[in-house]
Parts: structure tokens; C-alpha cells; sequence
């Protein structure tokens, strides 16, 4: 049976088709939106699904998933938890799916992208997500299709408080699994200790202990041997859910760092680094965005502009360098080069080549889901070739 969509239905409508088994009777209903309050606690994916289906279905949240009261027989809907929603999050968590072993599953997430809505679509999958849209194809039982979303909060799907301090420790953490210690093999999967963490990063140590504490809760992260001691450790548990939540909260939160833009008549890549290579002398950088990922993932043929770090007690150093080049001014906006201010365990994870600093990929990958639009394709290009989780 086709999806259908009633008529003069309005695109900040949603509707559903509910048809009995025998096909005798069909009704559709539209409704304007039925989200309401989601009790502290509950599934994430549950959570989702509960803002979703509409009230004249009579959801029930059960343990296994959302019970249609309303259908006959009673349909169950089964949430797959996808996480933050990206491409990577969704083959995780539908991989091993069997084809006859899907009726009534749901992937849901905080905000599944464009990406990930073309894997599911292809395999035939329903999904829904926290920002409110969903489409569920029962057949024949239950279509349902949210086009106009009312947000869930984000402490519906996540226990995380993602302060300033908790971002930059997941940062270290996962720059730290690429850039692993020295002696140590690839696979290393360790978390370092409090005190170096600390030390790194400009944190106190009981904060950055309450917040490795908060990721052991999560399932980040995870504590082994005694509670205190030399023989306690940390390993990373999740890193790829990890990474796909920090870098969610990455792109969502407001950025604080000092900025400013830069035009510039040189108009090739390496005409950049040459650039901040010669005037920046002992100042620390490190190149991001496009030009980062040209460098570590090439994913475009021209490269449109660079992000530039240098540290925030030498902003104003940084950028009369940069300036007395007689090429180089402040523009209000659209300049080639985006001179920013950044933490200084930033730049201990930078690469350096053939007179360039490259940030770590874990930044330039959240800085390419910032820039959006093709920046995500790049960035999902950089996981999947360079960060590999």
C-alpha cells in the first residue's frame, strides 16, 4: 500500500494512516503536534517515540518499546538507540539487523542527518529523532509522518551535562586515543590520568575527576582496578558514540574564542600556510576546517578558506604578524583565512608537516560539521579514512 498524505494538508502538519488488517476501514487523523511532557528517566529511544506517535494512537511506553493501544491487534514499535544521529552512529547500531527480524523497529537519535536518512530509507527502515521528525511505515497497518517538530531537551537523551570544561576533556580524551603515548601501540585505548589531564587542559583536578566520572555513567568510559591508587586506570569504552556526542554538542554550542577574518590575495592553500608558517614564527598554531582536512583527508578540489588556531594570550600577537603583510586585512566577514583563538592542549595534539601544523582530526572533523552543508560529507569522509571510530 502506498504512503499516502490527505489532500491540502499543510507542510507544518503531520499525519498518519491506520488501516486494520483486513483492510475493511482506514482513518486518517492530523494533528498539529503531540508532544508533551517526557517523564525524567525514561528510554532515549522511547522518549523519542512517545513525542512522535500521536495521542489518538494511545501510546503506551512499555519496556521494550511504544504499545498502539489504539490499533487492532496492538502494534509494538522496538527503538534502536542511534545516538547523536550521524551516518557512523546509524550503521553501528542497525548493523546485524536481519531483514525478517525488523518489523516494528524504529531507529531513533537526537537529529539524524540528511546521511543517515538516505542509509535508512534505503534499507527500508523507520526512523524518528529528538528534533521531532519521524517517518514509520508499518504496512499495513501504521504510516506515521512528523513534519513539523517540536524539540524534546536534550536532557531527555542524554544523563551528560556538556559544560565548556566537560568538552574539552572529551577532546583530550579523544585526541589522546589518535595521538596515542609514545611506546605504546596503536591500539591503545587508555584514558591518562586525572592529574595530566588536568595539567593539560587548564582544569582543576576534581573537576575533570567528576567529569570522567560522569563519562564512566554514560558508558564512555570505563574504571579499572582499585578505586585510587597507581594500579587505577580508565580505558575508553565508547569512543565512537563519544566522539559523535561531543562533536554534537561541538556544533550546537555557542563559541566563545576570540575571532576575527582575514583577507588575503593569496588564494592557494599552501600560499596560506606559507603564509602563517613565515609570520607566526615561535607563536603555536595549527590549520582546520578545509584546509586542515585538505591536508589529512582530501575530500574537495578547491579549498575554499582555512581555519587558523593560535593560542589566547597571543591573539593580538598572532594577528599583527599576520597583518604587516601588506596582502593581509580585517574583513567583517567571507576572508580566507578565520583566525581564532583556541585552548593550548590544542596544539599539543597538532601535527606538524613540511612547515605546516595540522590540528588533531578530532578538531577538524567537529570543525568540518560546524561549517555544515558539504562540510558534513567532508567530515564524515575524515572519520571513516582517518579517525576510524
Amino acid at each position: 500500500m502506498p504512503r499516502q498524505r490527505a489532500p491540502g494538508t499543510d507542510v507544518g502538519f503531520g499525519s498518519f494512516l491506520l488501516q486494520d488488517p483486513e483492510g475493511l476501514f482506514q482513518t486518517t487523523v492530523f494533528y498539529l503536534d503531540t508532544l508533551t511532557t517526557v517523564l525524567k528517566g525514561i528510554n532515549p529511544g522511547v522518549a523519542v517515540l512517545m513525542s512522535v506517535v500521536p495521542h489518538a494512537l494511545r501510546p503506551e511506553a512499555v519496556a521494550d518499546g511504544v504499545l498502539l493501544a489504539a490499533n487492532a491487534p496492538e502494534v509494538m514499535l522496538r527503538p534502536i538507540w542511534a545516538g547523536e544521529g550521524f551516518p557512523a552512529d546509524v550503521r553501528r547500531a542497525i548493523d546485524g539487523v536481519a531483514s525478517d527480524d525488523s518489523s516494528g523497529l524504529v531507529v531513533t537519535a537526537r537529529h539524524l542527518s540528511p546521511g543517515s536518512i538516505r542509509l535508512l530509507t534505503e534499507r527500508g527502515l523507520s526512523w524518528a529523532d529528538a528534533s521531532g521528525y519521524a517517518d514509520i511505515s508499518l504496512p499495513p497497518h501504521l504510516f506515521i509522518t512528523r513534519l513539523k517538530p517540536r524539540p524534546l531537551p536534550q536532557s531527555a537523551t542524554t544523563t551528560v551535562s556538556w559544560s565548556r570544561s566537560a568538552g574539552s576533556v572529551a577532546e583530550f580524551v579523544l585526541s589522546r586515543r589518535q595521538e596515542h603515548p609514545v611506546g605504546l601501540a596503536k591500539t591503545w585505548n587508555g584514558v591518562d590520568r586525572i592529574a595530566q589531564i588536568a595539567q593539560a587542559t587548564g582544569i582543576s583536578p576534581g573537576q575533570v575527576a567528576k567529569i570522567l566520572t560522569m563519562f564512566d555513567e554514560e558508558g564512555y568510559t570505563a574504571k579499572f582496578g582499585p578505586e585510587r591508587g597507581p594500579t587505577s586506570t580508565r580505558e575508553l569504552r565508547d569512543q565512537g558514540r563519544l566522539l559523535s556526542d561531543w562533536a554534537g554538542h561541538y556544533v550546537r554550542s555557542p563559541h566563545k574564542e576570540r575571532r576575527i577574518d582575514l583577507h588575503t590575495l593569496h588564494r592557494e592553500p599552501h600560499e596560506w600556510e606559507a603564509l602563517a608558517h613565515r609570520a607566526l614564527g615561535d607563536v603555536p598554531w595549527a590549520m582546520s576546517g578545509w584546509a586542515g582536512a585538505d591536508d589529512i583527508a582530501p575530500f574537495v578540489t578547491n579549498v575554499p578558506d582555512m581555519i587558523l588556531y593560535v593560542p589566547e594570550d597571543g591573539f593580538d600577537h598572532a594577528l599583527e604578524r599576520l597583518t604587516e603583510d601588506a596582502e593581509v586585512s580585517p574583513v567583517d566577514r567571507g576572508g580566507r583565512i578565520h583566525l581564532r583563538s583556541a585552548a593550548d592542549y590544542v596544539f599539543d595534539f597538532a601535527r606538524e608537516s613540511k612547515h605546516k601544523n595540522v590540528a588533531s582530526p578530532v578538531r577538524v572533523y567537529a570543525d568540518l560539521l560546524r561549517i555544515g552543508g558539504r562540510g558534513t560529507d567532508a567530515a564524515e569522509h575524515m572519520r571513516e579514512v582517518a579517525i576510524g571510530f
